[in-house]
């Protein structure tokens, strides 16, 4: 039981980051319990990189955002922001359910995507040099767990638009452990109460446009979620920093 509970760790670690973790037997299914595990170790690296940077070399404030912005996509958040253009080029193209799927699976990107990716980075780049400033770095390590809790929720409230695929696989048997991941919303929920709810809102209102566009959920729309969710929610907390009921 440990044995298998250790390659599912490692699965999780291979599959989701760039980490060169592999386990022996890949159950991606058995792996998804341990995505809070995966958000916590990439906030954990993206929070003492900057604290590293900024308080022990004399790069700028605005050098230190953008490095540890970078250094984040490249270990996970690249593999889900690809989701997030194929699905804004499906939706901007339009038509209908089969054609937006097909568009997912299209590795090309439109000029309304690269349009959009500069503006989603742009404002991410912004989001954070903002933190940094106000020395809130935990909003960091708290921005990499959020995108993962808010994945696992879209695939516990959808349902896959395809019977093929990863994110069938993901979204399929695995229901019951995706239900103990959600545990990680109670620190966000105590440390950021209004940009934790903000989150949420954003993955009920994606998995009704999911629903409606594109029939269900693929592997694309999921990291398409992980992604608006991480940048949703550091904006409201940004926003939003001083409150909390308690």
């Amino acid at each position: 039981m440990l044995l298998e509970e250790l390659n599912a760790l490692a699965v999780a670690l291979s599959f989701f980051t760039r980490l060169p973790l592999s386990g022996k037997n890949f159950d991606l299914q058995r792996a998804v319990l341990y995505l809070p595990v995966v958000g916590l170790l990439l906030g954990g690296i993206a929070y003492f990189s900057a604290w590293f940077l900024l308080f022990h070399t004399p790069l700028g404030v605005d050098l230190v955002a953008l490095l540890v912005l970078a250094l984040s996509y490249y270990l996970a958040d690249y593999f889900h922001f690809d989701g997030l253009l194929d699905m804004v080029d499906a939706l901007a193209a339009g038509g209908d359910r089969s054609r937006k799927l097909k568009l997912l699976k299209t590795p090309e990107v439109g000029a309304l995507g690269v349009l959009f990716s500069f503006f989603f980075l742009l404002g991410e780049f912004l989001l954070v040099r903002a933190l940094l400033q106000q020395k809130m770095l935990t909003a960091l390590w708290a921005r990499a767990l959020v995108g993962r809790e808010a994945l696992a929720l879209m695939a516990l409230l959808g349902s896959p638009a395809k019977k093929e695929g990863l994110g069938f696989l993901f979204l399929q048997g695995a229901r019951r452990r995706i239900m103990l991941t959600q545990i990680g919303w109670l620190p966000l929920i105590y440390y950021a109460p209004l940009a934790s709810g903000a989150t949420v809102l954003l993955v009920w209102w994606l998995r009704g446009k999911c629903a409606r566009d594109f029939g269900g959920l693929t592997g694309d729309l999921l990291g398409a979620t992980l992604c608006l969710a991480q940048w949703l929610f550091l904006a409201v907390f940004l926003v939003g920093a001083g409150f909390r009921p308690w």
